[in-house]
């Protein structure tokens, strides 16, 4: 019984990662159509839309409190605006699959940040299976230093920063646990992470032809309602109940459905290098799984 309830706790999870690891492709197709930052923004933007639209009718639109306009702002700006805008102009020098892998380990970021800022003790497992990530994402990006391709390194440093924005969210969100945002937060969050892309947006590329292409509009309706306002509510709940080291793991699941649909559509090749990384990731996920296993029995003992 307990398995069960285990299962069913981590299926909205799940669902997070198979729309998630489906959406690189799909941005890396809206980019025939807009710019980076035009497509951010309106994924974005048509998440803030619908989603104020649904809570309205609802009867749940609020605003956030005085103690949630930190963690709103830090969703918004880091886990949203910052993440989306990095990844999405790295797509146009690297493989969405490849992208989407180095874009989702945050665990190379969170093990150090974790210690420093919230003073967490991690179990040897735990740092395990950070070093499996980390020689698995080192194993990944080599190939771009030889020989040296510039394009492809910009690139993989503007996965890097995605990373490591994410992370930083990732451990405000858990040092405030006290403050749990819930769907209610999603209108202000993606209209916040909104305002600074679309200026930029609007600055650099001029305005949202794109508006009139019809083959845009699928990618929007997926990146925003499905990909942005569903998926957010998901992981920012599950961010705030589990490890910040646990979350950040659980989410390499995701570049795994992104190299299976890239390989599909771009015909991105899985090479000995990408294969090599992403065993090491899966160890690391496994390592990560153990090391949650054995801490239960030991907190269920009698003392």
């Amino acid at each position: 019984m307990s398995q069960q309830s285990t299962l069913r706790k981590f299926l909205p999870l799940a669902g997070a990662v198979m729309i998630w690891g489906g959406n690189w492709p799909v941005m890396k197709l809206g980019l025939a159509h807009m710019s980076p930052l035009w497509l951010a923004a309106s994924r974005f933007g048509s998440a803030a839309l619908i989603s104020a639209v649904v809570l309205g009718l609802l009867g749940r639109l609020r605003l956030p409190t005085r103690q949630e306009w930190p963690l709103v702002a830090g969703v918004a700006l880091l886990q949203m605006g910052a993440f989306t805008a990095l990844a999405l102009w790295a797509l146009q020098y690297v493989a969405p699959g490849r992208a989407s892998v180095i874009a989702y380990a945050t665990s190379i970021w969170v093990i150090p940040l974790s210690s420093l800022v919230l003073k967490e003790r991690l179990s040897p497992a735990q740092w395990l299976a950070t070093a499996l990530s980390y020689a698995g994402i080192g194993v990944i990006v080599a190939p771009a230093f030889s020989p040296w391709q510039a394009h492809t390194v910009i690139g993989l440093v503007m996965l890097l920063g995605a990373s490591f924005a994410w992370a930083c969210n990732i451990i405000q969100l858990r040092g405030n646990r006290h403050v749990r945002l819930g769907a209610d937060m999603i209108p202000w969050q993606t209209a916040i992470a909104t305002v600074p892309l679309g200026a930029l947006a609007w600055l650099r590329d001029g305005a949202p032809a794109f508006l009139a292409v019809p083959d845009a509009w699928p990618v929007i309706l997926y990146t925003g309602p499905l990909a942005t306002a569903l998926t957010f509510i998901v992981v920012l709940g599950m961010t705030q109940k589990l490890p910040p080291v646990a979350t950040s793991i659980a989410m390499l699941c995701v570049p795994v459905i992104g190299l299976i649909v890239s390989s599909l559509v771009f015909h991105e090749r899985l090479s000995p290098d990408l294969t090599l990384g992403l065993g090491l990731i899966a160890l690391s996920v496994a390592a990560s799984a153990a090391a949650a296993r054995v801490k239960r029995p030991l907190a269920l003992r009698p003392s």
